[in-house]
């Protein structure tokens, strides 16, 4: 009998180990169950609801692992809850629209095996509760501190700063991906003078104004400035090759900016990610007053370093029978196919024969719609590439990216560069350059 009892106990007892075990594998984070290395492994999709930094491979204080599970998308909580108008955006689409868009963007249907991971144990509940309230029913979650693999990033991520980098840069805190930095310039970049632009109402502290009709020709329809004009501005500002340039505003024109500094040949040339609203988005405090820029006299060269990175209308004529050279139409449909000029001040429409539509935005020559996350940061690259896959976009080849007038394709050419594409320029006076000069154009889809 004592045996019998004793045996029983025994067994009991191996059952209740058995049973912690279980129960701590199914651990619950929130109202969801933690994935195994195995089940993220096995996963339909694997998420990352941390900030678009951190999937790009960035390291920062508030998530410490730069990079991503390979392929994981990208899901972002912030999505959740930064500034956003649903009623006044370039987009026309209010917030749930977008994030529902997300969803078929990446595969994420009401039967997928979803496994949402992050590493402060908040934002994947909070992106499991929005893909919960869309239907989508077997979620689990995931501690990244937990994964033992390798993470990857975009190889050339480091071009576009998260506002906390921006903040250690100014308080001189050495950032490991930019170096030693001797020669820092913050620049706001926006259309109009300082009262117009909405440079006094807010911006990152140090940073000074600079009007995009600096470097368009406003008396030739808004193409770009000769270079000579385009080294007397960076004098003005105070740089010089040797300046490291962080360039702040929305991406279309920091992105516009930042490309012609590098074409000038100011080589450490970042940009902020997140647009205008980052870095009051990111708990810092903006700065109301005018900074002027010390001006220099020597820039450290009299022409471009890199001449390469921007086409003119006669070296674009002149690769285009080329078959390693392709042009990108980073335009609305509507300007692709000639319906439409995209601009008021500009009549002609049509595009340049044998572009190629690669997206921007949708209604407004604006809108980038197809490039950019609902918080301004740049859209998920591997989505891009498909993207451009799927509209005969060979980046096997040279790809000069062009639109009305070099904004939203500066933009894109950004994106391209932090991808890792190198072979790659900006078309600067497009659509407008290439009508105005009186070449070859056509209609239709």
């Amino acid at each position: 009998m004592k045996k019998s009892l004793w045996i029983m106990l025994t067994c009991l007892l191996m059952l209740s180990f058995l049973v912690v075990g279980c129960n701590k594998d199914a651990k619950k984070i929130g109202n969801y169950n933690s994935a195994t290395l195995e089940e993220v492994k096995a996963a339909d999709i694997v998420v990352d609801a941390r900030a678009n930094e951190a999937y790009a491979g960035w390291s920062t204080e508030k998530n410490t692992k730069g990079g991503h599970i390979e392929g994981a998308t990208d899901f972002s909580a912030n999505w959740l809850t930064v500034t956003y108008n649903d009623k006044e955006n370039l987009d026309g689409m209010t917030r749930d629209e977008q994030l529902k868009q997300y969803m078929k963007n990446k595969g994420i249907e009401k039967d997928s095996k979803v496994v949402v991971y992050d590493e402060n144990g908040k934002d994947a509940v909070a992106i499991a509760d929005y893909l919960t309230s869309q239907g989508v029913k077997d979620i689990k979650v995931f501690d990244l501190n937990k994964w033992e693999e390798k993470l990857v990033s975009y190889k050339n991520y480091k071009l576009y700063l998260p506002p906390v980098v921006v903040k250690n840069l100014i308080d001189n805190k050495a950032v490991e991906e930019i170096g030693k930095v001797d020669d820092l310039k913050i620049v706001e970049v926006s259309w109009g003078k300082e009262e117009e632009s909405g440079y006094l109402k807010g911006h990152v502290p140090g940073a000074i104004h600079v009007n995009s009709d600096s470097f368009d020709d406003e008396d030739n329809v808004y193409l770009l400035e000769k270079d000579s004009v385009l080294f007397e501005l960076a004098k003005s500002q105070g740089i010089s090759i040797e300046s490291t340039v962080v360039v702040t505003g929305d991406p279309i024109f920091a992105t516009r900016y930042a490309i012609i500094l590098k074409y000038l040949g100011v080589e450490d040339v970042y940009v902020m990610s997140g647009g205008a609203s980052s870095w009051s988005d990111a708990g810092f405090d903006m700065e109301t007053k005018s900074n002027k820029g010390v001006a220099i006299k020597d820039f450290g060269t009299t022409s471009p370093k890199n001449s390469d990175l921007i086409d003119t209308v006669s070296e674009v004529k002149s690769k285009l029978s080329d078959d390693k050279f392709m042009l990108v139409d980073n335009r609305t449909i509507e300007e692709y196919r000639g319906e439409t000029s995209g601009y008021s001040y500009y009549d002609k429409a049509g595009r340049i024969e044998g572009a190629v539509f690669g997206y921007a935005g949708a209604g407004n020559s604006s809108s980038m719609l197809y490039y950019r996350s609902l918080d301004t940061t740049m859209r998920n690259g591997y989505e891009i590439e498909a993207m451009w896959k799927k509209a005969g976009v060979d980046t096997s080849k040279h790809l000069s990216f062009y639109c009305g007038g070099g904004y939203r394709a500066a933009e894109i050419l950004w994106d391209a560069l932090v991808l890792g594409y190198d072979d790659v320029s900006l078309f600067a006076d497009g659509w407008v350059g290439w009508s105005l000069a009186g070449e070859k154009s056509v209609t239709g889809k």
